[in-house]
């Protein structure tokens, strides 16, 4: 429940979805509209327990919206390939479209169901294809059960409520629900894929693509010097042939990284998260750096 939506004071009829406290409705005039533990005692001791209420609260908020139906704005999702060639002395980039943002309703919502050996928050289905929402925030992220899942013809959706808090904290009377659905309804803000079932062709597709490009590249003038000079050192009849050459990265440094999604850290000239399968949520640890 949001404040506006129930009786002032001790009538309200509610509890902390956190710790189960009893709570007041606070609907004066010069703050902002909120809920309070009845005791202030009580509160004081299960402070901790209180710390994830908000996201706690806004889950279930979520949850139970999706209960009369849901309608759901769906972001975008572009993904990317690097390479470089040898030959050329050239970096390249593809960035492919798995599929644009859309807005979906969900038909038949299930609360807390299992689905790919995990528990999800919300299951639908878009003709007939199940879709998944999945809420985050601290200490809770997705399960990897779920990437890729067991049932490849789905989409799974997080939602990293933590951006939210902004747009509540914009709302002076209370109607968080109002906020909740437009949220849901309106905004890609939090969202992001972690499962299409078009994304592995469209790599592949990329992939081919990349593969194409590496072939059509032509002797910088770094490369046939350093031909050149390999053939001027040994006898001409074992220079090297410049298709034949072996291609390869030039030498990268050793960063230390972390992923701010999952809390992994690694060692490496890679950024790329083995865990989340992204390089999107990766930066360097300054701190392991330092030592």
């Amino acid at each position: 429940m949001d404040v506006a939506s129930v009786r002032r004071g001790n009538k309200c009829g509610c509890i902390c979805p956190s710790c189960k406290t009893p709570l007041i409705a606070r609907q004066g005039q010069s703050k902002e509209w909120h809920f309070a533990h009845r005791s202030r005692n009580v509160h004081n001791e299960i402070r901790k327990e209180c710390d994830y209420s908000f996201a706690v609260s806004v889950r279930l908020m979520i949850r139970q919206l999706s209960t009369h139906g849901l309608k759901f704005r769906t972001p975008g999702y572009v993904d990317f390939l690097e390479a470089y060639s040898e030959i050329s002395r050239q970096y390249h980039r593809i960035e492919f479209v798995v599929t644009e943002g859309s807005f979906i309703v969900l038909s038949n919502p299930q609360i807390g169901v299992s689905f790919s050996r995990a528990v999800v928050d919300i299951l639908g289905y878009v003709s007939d294809v199940p879709f998944i929402v999945y809420i985050t925030y601290k200490d809770r992220t997705v399960p990897t059960e779920l990437n890729p899942p067991q049932i490849r013809l789905c989409g799974i959706v997080e939602i990293g409520i933590d951006g939210l808090l902004k747009a509540f904290k914009q709302e002076k009377e209370g109607r968080y629900i109002e906020v909740l659905k437009a949220y849901m309804e309106e905004k890609i803000d939090g969202k992001l894929w972690v499962y299409h079932p078009r994304a592995a062709r469209a790599r592949k597709q990329a992939e081919a693509k990349m593969a194409e490009w590496l072939l059509q590249q032509k002797p910088s003038r770094a490369y046939r010097s350093e031909v050149r000079s390999m053939s001027g050192s040994n006898a001409s009849s074992h220079s090297v042939p410049i298709e034949q050459k072996p291609s390869m990265l030039p030498e990268r440094k050793v960063e230390h990284y972390e992923c701010v999604k999952c809390g992994a850290h690694w060692s490496g000239t890679s950024q790329h998260c083995d865990i989340c399968d992204t390089h999107l949520f990766t930066r360097l640890n300054k701190s392991a750096q330092e030592k």
